[in-house]
């Protein structure tokens, strides 16, 4: 094709219609540029079907993460809920100082002695993030959401720090001074430990103002980790809807 070009120019040049050749040299110009224009318009075309594709393929992905995420939050809250209950029912049991009531206050007491953590993992979201895949996005919406995510898991954090902390300085400190652990562990930790050892003198707990305070505080957080998986799993739904609308258009 370049030949074929080649030669009409130089049959042009020989002939020596110079005008007719310079139209021509213009109009392979104009075709060179609109050539050019075509293939940027299809590389261009190309580059965004594949940034489209991964974004969708990400978004996909995404939404089955964050679904799997609600099934961990329901498996948490349900844990979280039955030791709100423990928690209330020894306050009751502290304040109505009752001693028939020490063989339950046994029970009770190792859910206030384990520290349970939540563990928020989304490693698909953060490499959606980390490449700010996010700036693809057409709803507005979405973008907004997946920003409320990231700070609501770094409040979320903040907050686990604070159980463990509560635990660690106060809760633990109480029970190796007070209480003889191994009569009052929850099943699944007392199956592997020696059953012995001092008296726990209960009579003394049921009146002490340090188990009370420690009772009310393990509430308190919980209460806080309960909205706060609430809140969570609200956020995530919200999301899914956002993200099921993108895909339908991307």
């Amino acid at each position: 094709m370049i030949k074929f070009f080649r030669k009409i120019r130089q049959n042009l040049l020989s002939e020596g219609r110079t005008t007719k050749y310079f139209k021509y040299a213009l109009g392979e110009i104009i075709l060179v540029v609109i050539g050019i224009l075509i293939a940027l318009s299809i590389n261009n075309w190309n580059s965004e079907r594949i940034t489209t594709n991964k974004k969708i393929d990400y978004l996909v992905r995404i939404s089955e993460e964050l679904k799997n995420q609600k099934e961990d939050i329901k498996y948490y809250k349900d844990n979280v809920t039955s030791e709100i209950k423990s928690s209330k029912r020894i306050l009751n049991i502290l304040d109505s100082e009752t001693l028939d009531s020490i063989p339950t206050l046994k029970k009770l007491l190792g859910n206030t002695a384990t520290f349970w953590a939540v563990t928020l993992s989304y490693p698909v979201t953060d490499e959606f993030i980390n490449q700010n895949l996010q700036s693809q996005l057409k709803n507005d919406s979405l973008k907004m959401y997946f920003k409320y995510l990231k700070e609501f898991r770094d409040s979320f954090n903040i907050q686990i720090d604070y159980n463990q902390t509560q635990y660690t300085n106060t809760i633990e400190p109480y029970f190796v001074k007070n209480i003889n652990y191994s009569e009052i562990a929850i099943d699944y930790f007392k199956n592997g430990l020696i059953q012995g050892g001092p008296k726990t003198n209960y009579e003394n707990l049921i009146s002490s103002m340090e188990l009370w305070n420690i009772a009310t505080f393990k509430l308190e957080t919980l209460n806080t980790g309960n909205e706060l998986l609430n809140t969570l799993n609200r956020l995530l739904e919200k999301i899914i809807l956002q993200i099921e609308k993108e895909i339908d258009n991307p």
